[in-house]
C-alpha cells in the first residue's frame, strides 16, 4: 500500500511538472520587441488646429539618421515651400524644440500619442511680434 502510494505522488509530481513546463512561453508578446516607438507618428494627419481654424494635412517622416528624429511638413499649415519642422520621439510624446519654420515664424511644443489612435498638440508659435498658444488634434 505504501509503495502504491509513493507511485501514485510520483506520477502526480511528473503530471504536475509536464502541466506547468507546457504553460510556459517562450517570451513572445503581442508587442515586437524591435518596434520602433516613433512607428505609430509616421504618415499622413488631417489637422484641426486652435489657431488657423482649418482643417489641413501634415505628414510626420522618419528621419532615417536618427532612432527617435522626426520631421513634420507643413507644421502649423506653413505650405509646401517650407522647410519641414522637427521633434523627437520619446514613448508617447514628440518635443518639438525650439525652431525656425515658414517664413521666420518660431515654434516649439509636444505632441502626444493618444489612446484612441490620433495625437494632441500643444505649442507656442510665434510670429512676428504675435505668439499664440495653440492646440491641434492630429487624425
Amino acid at each position: 500500500m505504501k509503495k502504491t502510494r509513493l507511485q501514485f505522488a510520483g506520477i502526480l509530481i511528473l503530471l504536475l511538472f509536464v502541466v506547468n513546463f507546457a504553460a510556459c512561453t517562450d517570451g513572445e508578446t503581442d508587442d515586437p520587441v524591435n518596434e520602433n516607438p516613433r512607428d505609430k507618428f509616421i504618415g499622413t494627419w488631417v489637422v484641426d488646429e486652435s489657431c488657423v481654424r482649418l482643417e489641413y494635412e501634415v505628414n510626420i517622416q522618419a528621419d532615417s539618421d536618427s532612432e527617435s528624429k522626426v520631421y513634420m511638413d507643413n507644421f502649423a499649415f506653413t505650405g509646401p515651400d517650407y522647410d519641414a519642422a522637427y521633434g523627437f520621439v520619446n514613448g508617447n510624446l514628440i518635443n518639438m524644440p525650439q525652431q525656425i519654420i515658414g517664413d521666420n515664424w518660431s515654434v516649439e511644443g509636444t505632441g502626444n500619442y493618444q489612446s484612441d489612435g490620433s495625437i494632441l498638440w500643444s505649442y507656442y508659435i510665434e510670429i512676428g511680434a504675435n505668439g499664440s498658444n495653440c492646440e491641434a488634434d492630429y487624425q
